[in-house]
């Protein structure tokens, strides 16, 4: 039996193959204790799982147990056997369950956008016509649309796309402030208080372009060439200069090369750290990410995550690419987003969110 094991944003998955049993549940007791360890909230995949017995159920039972309310697990790509032994044993009503299923669009709900480079055009700075066509046909047919993005609202208010494009909700920061259709806030995961203290030291010290952003406001610690060049070549805003007044934190920025990121990496042990440029990084709450922010979305809505599609085309999308039933990768997104997703389509420019909706039924 082998197990894979990897932790993206808030969510870890296990990915086991061949069977569950007495002989290779002690090695699968053993990943799922890991994996309890980096995240409270846990996919296995079931794809490659050829059959699961009593002990292997013990192991799932146990890792249930230990999160209590403070997380979930689901079990995902689950096999008619497999599914068939879940049910006679009540587990269908202990954990979240998900059958493997084809890629189908008639099942979708819901549907999460990045924006840069996906919604908005990093060519034109404009959200493409045959885009807010798209979303207006899909959301004439009943599916909810909502925005995922690194961004704050009010930077994102500042762009052209909710002018012209109506949204159900936003994932802001990387789904750690997550905001309903009025741009009012009902859910958020802040980062942790201790971890805060080493960040604003970080802010304060100076020594590289740092930002902290709370739930209404973000500034700067200063201002250099290299934050001047990061954020045009996003379409960005620079935020004020200021100081820290106690708040909440639910997202840093940090304009720093390859090198800095890993020290920063090695540093902050409750963070996790995205690129959205060669010069740009976002910092989150260990437990965040766009994926944690879907499942609160999902927990909240009664919906699950097969009706879910998602359209991304950065590093900080491959974990909702790969969460959501359907994942789609822009054409114009990096390899690693192309190879998490179910379906890669053409680049933003070229109307790539249309034709994928197209491509799945979804609109006309």
């Amino acid at each position: 039996m082998n197990i894979a094991k990897t932790t993206e944003n808030g969510v870890c998955t296990v990915s086991p193959s061949g069977r569950i049993d007495s002989a290779s549940a002690q090695e699968f007791s053993t990943v799922m204790e890991e994996a309890l360890k980096e995240s409270r909230n846990i996919i296995v995949d079931m794809k490659e799982a050829e059959y699961i017995s009593s002990s292997g159920l013990r192991v799932l039972l146990s890792a249930k147990k230990a999160l209590g309310t403070a997380g979930s697990i689901a079990l995902i790509n689950v096999g008619s056997d497999i599914l068939e032994v879940l049910d006679l044993t009540g587990f269908t009503d202990i954990l979240k369950v998900e059958a493997e299923t084809e890629a189908d669009g008639s099942r979708i709900r819901i549907v999460f956008f990045d924006v840069d480079g996906t919604l908005l055009s990093h060519t034109t700075g404009q959200v493409p016509e045959s885009t807010k066509r798209a979303l207006e046909a899909v959301r004439r047919k009943g599916v909810r649309i909502f925005i995922a993005t690194g961004r704050d609202i009010n930077e994102l208010a500042k762009l052209p796309v909710l002018d012209e494009i109506t949204f159900d909700g936003f994932l802001t920061l990387n789904g750690n402030i997550i905001l309903d259709e009025n741009r009012k806030m009902y859910a958020g995961n802040e980062i942790d208080p201790g971890e805060v203290e080493i960040l604003v030291n970080i802010f304060k010290a100076g020594r590289i372009p740092f930002v902290l952003i709370g739930e209404k406001e973000r500034y700067i610690n200063y201002v250099d060439d290299v934050v001047i060049r990061t954020q045009e070549s996003t379409h960005g805003t620079i935020p004020d200069i200021g100081e820290y007044k106690g708040e909440k934190i639910y997202q840093c920025l940090a304009f720093v090369d390859a090198d800095m990121r890993r020290r920063l990496e090695d540093l902050l042990d409750q963070c996790l750290i995205t690129s959205w440029n060669d010069t740009g990084i976002d910092i989150i709450a260990k437990t965040g990410g766009k994926a944690a922010g879907i499942q609160k979305v999902l927990d909240i809505e009664g919906l699950k995550r097969s009706e879910v599609m998602a359209f991304g085309d950065g590093e900080n999308d491959i974990p909702m690419i790969r969460f959501a039933g359907i994942g789609v990768a822009m054409g114009n997104g990096g390899e690693k987003v192309k190879a998490a997703a179910d379906y890669v389509t053409d680049s933003v420019d070229n109307d790539g969110i249309e034709k994928a909706l197209r491509h799945f039924g979804m609109i006309d």
